[in-house]
């Protein structure tokens, strides 16, 4: 590889882990509001639908990390 291909491919990988880490503290800064009650009590902004929704993301990314985890203890069998 040369040179300037290493430097792309770096900056692409460095460009998609900030990404992630801002989408990632955004779904877990949405996930806290839910827990807290932020969007409840607001019906005229149909708030019920993002508590819903910060919901399915809470029980999505416990199932994902259940997954990982699971995964990862068969991995020492």
């Amino acid at each position: 590889m040369s040179t300037e291909t290493q430097l792309a491919h770096g900056v692409r990988r460095w460009l998609v882990r900030m990404v992630l880490t801002v989408v990632g503290v955004i779904g877990g800064l949405f996930c806290y509001f839910v827990c807290q009650g932020m969007f409840s009590g607001y019906p005229e902004y149909h708030t019920e639908q993002l508590g819903f929704a910060g919901m399915i993301l809470i029980a999505l990314a416990g199932g994902i990390a259940w997954m990982i985890d699971e995964h990862r203890m068969h991995d020492d069998e």
